[in-house]
């Protein structure tokens, strides 16, 4: 009897959890973009990644990759963002699970970020890139 108590408390616990998490997410405003300039959608494997973009688009492609981490989001750059957009024509993903970009319920791996960086990397004319943190270790994979 007393194993049963202890397993029904463990359950009603979870779904209480659970309960507050779902509240949680419907109160919750959407994420502002961390950057200037425009606002763009790249669908990449059914995940809509976001992106900033500035500076004149007949200037050198630069690609900024922002790290991994609980804070990760293309708002790492935003104190040479606009500095850049001066000479280059810049880019920064919000990497997919982070920033503004979808979070779709799926196992965020190195593998998933491998693909992601080489495909994003791939969709610009020879790209300058600046990756910061393990993103760095992406990039070289590819």
């Amino acid at each position: 009897m007393k194993l049963r108590s202890v397993a029904g408390a463990l359950v009603a616990g979870t779904g209480a959890v659970a309960l507050a998490n779902a509240a949680l997410r419907q109160r919750a405003p959407p994420l502002e973009p961390a950057l200037g300039g425009d606002h763009r959608t790249f669908e990449w494997n059914g995940i809509d990644v976001r992106y900033a973009e500035a500076g004149d688009t007949d200037d050198p492609d630069l690609v900024l990759l922002h790290g991994v981490n609980a804070a990760g989001s293309n708002g790492e750059f935003r104190e040479i963002f606009d500095e850049l957009a001066a000479d280059y024509h810049v880019i920064a993903p919000d990497l997919p699970g982070f920033g503004t970009s979808e979070r779709p319920p799926l196992r965020y791996s190195a593998t998933l970020y491998e693909e992601f960086v080489r495909d994003f990397v791939a969709a610009f004319e020879n790209p300058a890139v600046v990756a910061s943190s393990l993103t760095g270790a992406y990039l070289t994979a590819v």
